[in-house]
């Protein structure tokens, strides 16, 4: 069955080139998983590595890595400039749908809450100007989930910088292929 990328909506004012990079690994991490829910979400600015598990154990991941249970980072509402949603309608096939807002006012929710399957997807917003931007992604599914960070410098094109949670290879892997 063919694949379908994801398209993330851009503003007259962002950075396209991040936009696509970000865009590349959301729909290379797509075929890894097989996600029944993918929930990307841009935030107003750069965030850093301490956003990664945020209030989420430390201690509780299995041979493999993955957490028990993982909270979504709360993000103050108002920076959420963008959510976009999608369901898969097949295998690797995905539609636009609505969804509540993920991050509210003092909520705690975990990402097993929200769905059982997922890619949850932040990125921060650059604009032309901007020399730094980050990514952070957690995976869900059978209410484990799994996460990773990277965040961007552009030096006149963007490089990855820190990245944290997941191996350069790997990372490589999903931001180039």
């Amino acid at each position: 069955m063919a694949e379908e990328t994801i398209t993330l909506e851009r503003s007259a004012n962002i950075d396209d080139p991040f936009v696509t990079i970000v865009e590349r690994i959301l729909n290379n991490t797509l075929p890894l998983t097989g996600p029944e829910a993918v929930y990307v979400i841009l935030v107003d600015n750069w965030f850093d590595h301490k956003w990664l598990e945020f209030k989420s154990r430390k201690t509780d991941d299995d041979s493999a890595g993955w957490r028990q249970r993982l909270w979504l980072p709360p993000f103050e509402p108002s920076r959420i400039l963008n959510q976009a949603s999608f369901s898969a309608t097949a295998p690797l096939r995905y539609q636009s749908s609505s969804s509540k807002p993920l991050h509210i006012l003092q909520s705690r929710r975990s990402v097993d809450e929200i769905c059982q399957s997922g890619v949850f997807l932040w990125y921060s917003y650059v604009d032309e100007k901007s020399d730094r931007g980050s990514l952070m992604v957690y995976l869900n599914r059978d209410k484990q989930g799994s996460t990773w960070y990277a965040s961007f410098t552009k030096r006149p094109d963007w490089r990855a910088g820190k990245i944290k949670g997941i191996s350069k290879r790997e990372f490589t892997d999903l931001a180039t292929a």
